[in-house]
Order: C-alpha cells, then sequence, then structure tokens
C-alpha cells in the first residue's frame, strides 16, 4: 500500500531525495504523519517521515541529509519550512532508517 502523501511531504521528499541521489541511496518512504500545529500567532503542521535510505552510499546520504536538509530552500506553495530535522534510526547492511520531521508554518 501507498502511504498518502500531501503537498508539504511531498515537498520534502523531493528535497531528501536529492540530496541523498549522488551518493547512490535510494529513499524508501515507510510511513508518513502530519499533525496540526499553532502558536499564539501562527499555523501550520508537523510533519513527520520514516524513510531508509538503501545503497552503498546510505551512510554518507544520511549525513549529507543532515547537514543540509535544515538549510535547504523548499518551496511550498503558501507555506515556510520553519525547521527541519533529521533523527536517526538503525542501521544494517543494506541502510539506515531515519525520522525526517519538519515543522510548516502557512503563509
Amino acid at each position: 500500500m501507498r502511504p498518502h502523501c500531501d503537498k508539504a511531504q511531498s515537498a520534502i521528499l523531493r528535497a531528501a531525495a536529492a540530496i541523498a541521489a549522488p551518493y547512490g541511496a535510494m529513499l524508501v518512504i515507510e510511513e508518513l504523519r502530519a499533525r496540526d500545529w499553532a502558536s499564539l500567532t501562527l499555523t501550520g503542521s508537523r510533519h513527520e517521515l520514516d524513510v531508509r535510505l538503501d545503497g552503498p552510499g546510505a551512510a554518507a546520504a544520511m549525513a549529507a541529509l543532515g547537514e543540509r536538509l535544515p538549510q535547504a530552500a523548499i518551496s511550498i506553495p503558501g507555506q515556510i519550512v520553519a525547521e527541519a530535522v533529521i533523527e536517526p534510526g538503525t542501521a544494517d547492511d543494506t541502510g539506515v532508517a531515519m525520522t525526517i520531521c519538519v515543522l510548516v508554518i502557512n503563509d
């Protein structure tokens, strides 16, 4: 079954895959979650994307994601990426698992 993906998650996944691709790592989606978020003056959503990087360059790709994704210019119409964090998960012989956590604010 293919996970449902909204426009923010699609943009985040495209950015992550573009960062991982030069390392020969393939991004595999495991689970996507989103919940509403609000402060006193702003509204948005918090996204948690459980993914794996598979392939020989998976560890290097995860390191690159941790460095580059938080500063990446992720274009989402009507929204702004306020924060992006990579939470490392387990690693095995075929790749590494992680959770990409992103706070998106409505513009």
